[in-house]
């Protein structure tokens, strides 16, 4: 996931009209009674692209949401303020209505229906279009900026790439000829290359005439193409100007790389270990590059992460951090270099066997079962510990049962620990989000691992669960003494919490060192923020 360069985008940005086309006043958003946004106001001119920015949980989304009608379908609710286009109000209007008025919104993860063609899912955005020739023009207008598209339009779109789904999940919104067009992490898990694509592409949609708001992890492709931006902290707004000044901020520096703000985790105690303390080993990833048809998404990335200590990975999005977790675990395979976890070489070796090693991990996106409850989500974790066969598990004869009563025993343990002990009978679905973020950890956990990789913890969290989920990874990692690889966006958790970083940016590793090293690290800043030379880091900020 990396920072957009200069090379190979369209050179500045299109001029914009002053006139407001939206406008967002004082709005107060909340989901049971949970205040998710605070005060909130925002203008997007005629023509202009607003970028919105901030860590996982300030507000991003939910904004997105209220703005395009589909909050209720959250559970959300608007408590106060004004959202208006061209001074008629949007709060309480249907989501359909909210199209037909020119709002459109592309939401985050490529939600296109898989089992329709490219062809049929485009038509689904002109859904309500009477006029053939306005049809036509969409059509064409689509299929000239993602010609793609056009050679895939009978395909259907589940067979489609990552990249070229973010391009139908766009072009089927165009479809509907939105005046504001509505984005949200469009670069979210794609290729470097393709970042600047999309990057690209977003700048013709709105020299054609289609305003923009546009919110991302990847602040220096937004920031290099949006005219204006916002910062969001914690639902209310931090910082706000025009994109070039932002760039150039000290305070946006401060915000996106937690400078000088590492996230205070409060006094940690280590607990009693459920099953006991874990010996873990060096991982040590020796020039690894990883190719995707032709292009590099791991360039010879080298990093050591000691035994007991916490290593975080960052970058843009795009940089290669989940594919590097990939590499670690078996999903994906390396095109060179190696992998070592103490005196066994990973390389080569298939997920069991990797993870039979003490690798354990969690995914950004929840890979849980819904329908169960927790107990059952977290026995899952213990499967490869199992010496039951099935045929002796399935007849519930007396090994079994007492291997599963000792099963249970520890996964109570675990559950206690991460603050789920009066959950266990509970089904998933019914948890807040934050603790079903906390059952993947803990099912992580029941795999025993001495390394555990954990990608993204806190996506989608509130500050509170943030910091209550950085106390929980530190009481884990003294009580176990593992090792811990942490991949995440939100720079002051990472900072309270890593004893090295390394960063990464278009698959190549461009600093490695302490967290106070990389937070002023020029490189980094250009990665993050497309920042220039003028950006000066001054001692003791």
């Amino acid at each position: 996931m990396g920072g957009v360069s200069s090379q190979g985008m369209t050179p500045g940005r299109a001029r914009f009209s002053d006139r407001a086309l939206l406008e967002v006043t004082d709005l107060e958003v909340s989901y049971a009674g949970v205040r998710a946004l605070r005060g909130l106001s925002l203008t997007v001119s005629s023509g202009a692209i607003v970028a919105v920015l901030g860590s996982n949980g300030a507000g991003k989304t939910t904004l997105l949401r209220a703005i395009s009608g589909t909050l209720p379908l959250q559970r959300g609710t608007i408590d106060g303020g004004s959202i208006t286009l061209e001074g008629t109000s949007l709060v309480g209007r249907d989501p359909a209505r909210i199209v037909h008025a020119g709002v459109v919104q592309v939401p985050e993860g490529r939600r296109i229906f898989g089992e329709l063609t490219v062809a049929e899912n485009l038509r689904a955005g002109a859904w309500g279009r009477t006029e053939r020739a306005g049809r036509a023009e969409a059509y064409a207008r689509v299929y000239e900026l993602f010609p793609r598209l056009m050679e895939r339009r009978a395909q259907r779109a589940a067979l489609l790439s990552g990249g070229e789904q973010q391009m139908l999940a766009i072009g089927r919104a165009l479809m509907a000829e939105p005046r504001l067009l509505l984005l949200d992490e469009p670069s979210l898990g794609l290729a470097p290359q393709l970042v600047e694509q999309i990057a690209e592409t977003v700048q013709t949609i709105n020299r054609q005439g289609t305003a923009v708001v546009l919110v991302e992890q990847n602040a220096a492709m937004a920031l290099e193409i949006a005219h204006r931006a916002t910062v969001l902290e914690v639902g209310e707004v931090a910082v706000e100007g025009s994109a070039a000044e932002l760039a150039r901020s000290d305070d946006v520096r401060e915000r996106y790389l937690g400078l000088g703000r590492a996230r205070d985790i409060g006094e940690v105690t280590a607990v009693t270990p459920v099953t006991g303390r874990r010996e873990a080993r060096p991982l040590t990833v020796e020039d690894v590059s990883v190719t995707f048809g032709g292009l590099a998404a791991l360039d010879a990335v080298s990093l050591t992460v000691e035994p007991g200590s916490t290593h975080a990975v960052i970058g843009p999005n795009g940089a290669g951090k989940s594919t590097l977790l990939n590499v670690l675990t078996g999903v994906y395979s390396a095109s060179g270099g190696r992998v070592r976890y103490g005196d066994a070489t990973l390389t080569g070796l298939r997920p069991p066997r990797i993870a039979a090693l003490g690798i354990s991990r969690t995914f950004q996106n929840l890979a849980l079962s819904a329908s169960s409850t927790v107990e059952e989500n977290l026995l899952l974790g213990r499967h490869r510990l199992s010496k039951a066969g099935f045929v002796t598990a399935g007849l519930r004869l007396p090994r079994a049962r007492r291997e599963h009563a000792e099963q249970r025993r520890i996964v109570a343990g675990i559950a206690e620990v991460m603050g789920l002990g009066d959950r266990l009978a509970t089904p998933l679905g019914a948890l807040a989000y934050g603790d079903r973020k906390r059952v993947e950890l803990a099912r992580a956990l029941c795999a025993e691992p001495t390394l555990l990789l954990l990608d993204e913890p806190v996506a989608g969290m509130n500050a509170n669960e943030s910091q209550e989920m950085a106390r929980t990874i530190a009481q884990v990692q003294q009580t176990l003494g593992i090792s811990i690889v942490l991949v995440e966006h939100d720079m002051g958790f990472v900072m309270g919490l890593a004893d090295r970083v390394t960063v990464l940016d278009f698959g190549r590793c461009i600093a490695d060192g302490s967290p106070d090293d990389v937070q002023r690290d020029p490189e980094v800043l250009r990665a993050y923020l497309g920042a220039g030379d003028s950006v000066e880091v001054q001692e003791g900020a």
